[in-house]
C-alpha cells in the first residue's frame, strides 16, 4: 500500500513538473517568434512547439484512466516527438552559420526519417511496425501502458542518436575555436547535449519499472538552458538595447549583429538595401552575407561610415552604411549597421560640383576647372614625357557681334561656338572659356604639328559655319595661338603664356589664322 501510494505521488510530481514545463515551453515558442528575426530563432520557435506538443500529450497519457485514452495521447505525442530531433539540429547548424548545408537535398534529408515516422506511428494498426503490442498494466497502483517496440522504433532511436551527435559535434568544434565570452556559451551548449545523453539509459532499462519517459523529463531543462544560451548572446538582450535607440525608423535599413558578426535581427528596410547588391539576408554570419563585397565587410568591421554607389535597374543609387557598437553598462553587445539612401543628397552635391565648375552658358569647363585640369594633365605629360598642346582662341571682334545683335545674339554665338568645339576636339582633350569670347584647348599626347593641323580644321569649319539668330545670319572668325609642352618652360602657367602671345600674334597679324609660338610660319 505504503509504495502504491508513493509511485502516485511520482506520478503528480512529474504531471506538475510537466505541465509548467508546457507553460515554459508556450512562453519560449511565443518570444522567439515575436521577439526574433533570424532563422534560427524561428526554428528554435518551431522546436519549441513540437517539444510542447510531446510533453502535453505525455501529461495527458499519463493522467489518463483507461487504454484508449492513454493510446490517443500517446498518438498527439507523436506530432511532435519525430521533428524535435530535426529542429535541434537544424537551430544548431543555423546558428553556427552554416545554414547553406539545409538548402535543397539538405533540408530533405534531415527531415526524411522524422516524416517516415510521424506516418509510421499514424498508421500503426494496420502494420505494427512502430509499435508491435500496446498493453494496459498495473504496477503498485499505478496504471501505465507497455509498448512493445517495432523495427521502426528503433531506426527513430538511431536518427536521435545521430542528430544528438552531430549537435555535439558541431559545438565542440565551434567551442574549439572559438574564444572569451563565445567559449563560455558553447560551453554551455556542449553540457545541453550531454544532459540528453545522460536520459536514454533510463528509457532503454526502464527506470522505476512503470514506463517514465525520462527524455521528456530532461527535456524542459535542457531547452531552457538552450533558450538562455542563445537570448544572452543574440535575439534578446542587444536587441532590445538597439530597438530602445533606433529601430523605429522605418525608412533607415538596420540589421543588428551579436558580437561575433552573427545576424540577430533586421527591419523591413534593409532587406531593400541589401537586395541592391543582390544579396538576400538568409545567412546569420555577416561574412557569408557579404562574401563578394568584401568593402562593405571591411566598412562594418571597422566601424567606418562610407558611402557606397549601385546600380538598381540602371539607375545610380548612393547608399550611406555606417556602423556602431551597442553597448550594455560594461561592454560591446553587438553592432548595429545602419543604411540610408543618399542618392537625392549625392546628386545635388555632384550637381553643385558641376555647377561650380561649368561655365553656365556654353556648359564648358570654367576658368577655375580648366586650369586645375589642365594643370594635372600638364604634370602627367612631364612625368611620362608625353606630348602635349595648348590651344588659346579667340573669337575675332566680337564686340561688334554683342553692338550689332545684342548680348542675346552674342550669347547665341557663344554656345555655337562651344558646340563645335565640344563636337571637333577630343573627349580626353581639355575645352575650357577662359573669358568672354576667349577660349582654350589642351590636347593630351598632340605634338606642335598635330595641334596647328585641328587648330586649322576648326578655324576653318568657324569661318564656313552660319550661325542663326532670331532669322538673321551671322558669321564670326576665330584667332588661334598654338604652343607645345617643352623642356625649357618652367610650367603651365609658362606653357599658356607661351600659346597667349601666339595667339596675340595671330590677332597683330590680321585675324581668322593659326600661329605657332617659337614659328614664324602663320597659316591663314
Amino acid at each position: 500500500m505504503g509504495r502504491s501510494k508513493s509511485n502516485k505521488m511520482i506520478i503528480k510530481f512529474i504531471s506538475v513538473y510537466l505541465f509548467f514545463g508546457v507553460l515554459l515551453l508556450s512562453f519560449m515558442f511565443a518570444n522567439s517568434f515575436v521577439r526574433g528575426k533570424s532563422s534560427y530563432a524561428k526554428a528554435f520557435g518551431v522546436f519549441c512547439l513540437t517539444t510542447q506538443i510531446y510533453l502535453l500529450g505525455y501529461l495527458l497519457e499519463i493522467n489518463a484512466g483507461s487504454l484508449q485514452d492513454m493510446f490517443f495521447w500517446n498518438q498527439v505525442q507523436y506530432f511532435g516527438i519525430p521533428f524535435f530531433p530535426a529542429l535541434w539540429l537544424i537551430v544548431s547548424i543555423l546558428y553556427t552559420g552554416k545554414g547553406k548545408y539545409l538548402k535543397g537535398l539538405g533540408g530533405m534529408v534531415v527531415f526524411a526519417i522524422p516524416v517516415i515516422t510521424f506516418f509510421m506511428r499514424l498508421t500503426n494498426d494496420w502494420h505494427h511496425w512502430f509499435y508491435s503490442e500496446i498493453e494496459l498494466q498495473q504496477f503498485r497502483g499505478v496504471n501505465f501502458m507497455l509498448l512493445s517496440k517495432g523495427p521502426w522504433y528503433f531506426v527513430q532511436v538511431a536518427y536521435v542518436l545521430l542528430t544528438l551527435f552531430i549537435c555535439t559535434w558541431i559545438y565542440y568544434q565551434r567551442y574549439r575555436n572559438s574564444t572569451g565570452d563565445e567559449k563560455i556559451q558553447f560551453r554551455l551548449l556542449l553540457l545541453v547535449s550531454g544532459l540528453m545523453y545522460i536520459a536514454m539509459p533510463f528509457v532503454a532499462v526502464n527506470a522505476g519499472g512503470i514506463g517514465i519517459d525520462y527524455t521528456a523529463l530532461v527535456l524542459p531543462p535542457c531547452i531552457l538552458s538552450l533558450y538562455l544560451s542563445l537570448t544572452r548572446y543574440n535575439f534578446l538582450e542587444i536587441k532590445d538595447l538597439a530597438r530602445e535607440r533606433v529601430f523605429g525608423d522605418s525608412g533607415t535599413g538596420l540589421i543588428l549583429l551579436n558580437r561575433f558578426y552573427r545576424v540577430v535581427d533586421y527591419n523591413e528596410a534593409s532587406i531593400n538595401f541589401f537586395r541592391w547588391f543582390n544579396v538576400s539576408i538568409n545567412e546569420e554570419q555577416l561574412e557569408i552575407l557579404l562574401a563578394d563585397r568584401q568593402d562593405i565587410l571591411d566598412c562594418v568591421k571597422n566601424s567606418k561610415t562610407r558611402i557606397f554607389h549601385f546600380s538598381v535597374e540602371g539607375v545610380d543609387r548612393y547608399v550611406s552604411i555606417r556602423s556602431s557598437d551597442v553597448h550594455n553598462k560594461k561592454e560591446i553587445v553587438g553592432y548595429l549597421i545602419t543604411f540610408e539612401d543618399v542618392t537625392e543628397r549625392e546628386n545635388l552635391k555632384q550637381r553643385l560640383i558641376e555647377i561650380a565648375n561649368t561655365d553656365e552658358l556654353t556648359g564648358l569647363n570654367n576658368r577655375r576647372r580648366f586650369t586645375a585640369s589642365a594643370e594635372e594633365a600638364d604634370l602627367r605629360a612631364r612625368r611620362y614625357h608625353e606630348d602635349l598642346s595648348v590651344l588659346m582662341m579667340d573669337i575675332d571682334f566680337f564686340k561688334k557681334v554683342n553692338d550689332s545683335y545684342g548680348h542675346h545674339g552674342g550669347d547665341a554665338v557663344l554656345r555655337d561656338f562651344a558646340a563645335m568645339l565640344a563636337d571637333t576636339f577630343r573627349g580626353t582633350d581639355i575645352v575650357g572659356r577662359i573669358g568672354g569670347e576667349e577660349f582654350a584647348v589642351v590636347m593630351l599626347k598632340t605634338d606642335a604639328g598635330k595641334a596647328v593641323d585641328k587648330a586649322e580644321e576648326f578655324r576653318k569649319a568657324v569661318a564656313e559655319k552660319m550661325i542663326t539668330y532670331e532669322e538673321k545670319s551671322i558669321r564670326v572668325t576665330v584667332s588661334i595661338g598654338v604652343a607645345e609642352l617643352s623642356d625649357e618652360i618652367a610650367d603651365f602657367d609658362a606653357l599658356m603664356n607661351r600659346a597667349d602671345r601666339a595667339l596675340y600674334k595671330a590677332k597683330n597679324s590680321g585675324r581668322n589664322r593659326t600661329v605657332l609660338e617659337n614659328h614664324n610660319q602663320a597659316k591663314i
